[in-house]
């Protein structure tokens, strides 16, 4: 019975990841919109990058979810006597597998979001420069 409880302690863990790259979604989704689309003579080679990355990030959030369907899904089943601990084991193997997915595409947002923001930072630098 103890080992569903645990199960369910780590969903916090994993919605307060899930809140700070939904937060990051939406902030780039606005920046592409507002700033860089405002501009798209100046920032032409910085957009298709920075829709790139938003796709990452979206894949990212999408496996988290289903991480965290996985977990809650198998709480649910083991905490209603539904399915054998061999089974809970495989669930929450599969969830975590799941996870590190989704933070492999998180690795490669930052990543490349550094070297992203330089580019931008030239760019903008460039234009009021100038």
């Amino acid at each position: 019975m103890e080992t569903w409880q645990i199960n369910l302690s780590l969903i916090p863990s994993i919605a307060v990841i899930l809140t700070s790259a939904n937060r990051m979604a939406l902030g780039l989704t606005d920046e592409i919109n507002v700033r860089l689309l405002s501009n798209v003579e100046q920032y032409a080679e910085i957009l298709p990058l920075k829709i790139k990355q938003l796709k990452r990030l979206s894949i990212s959030i999408l496996l988290m979810y289903l991480s965290l369907g996985l977990l809650v899904l198998n709480a649910l089943l083991v905490g209603c006597e539904i399915i054998p601990i061999d089974a809970e084991k495989t669930l929450i193997f599969i969830a975590i597998i799941i996870f590190f997915i989704a933070i492999y595409f998180k690795i490669q947002f930052s990543w490349n979001a550094y070297f992203i923001r330089q580019k931008q930072f030239k760019k903008f630098l460039s234009k009021n420069i100038s």
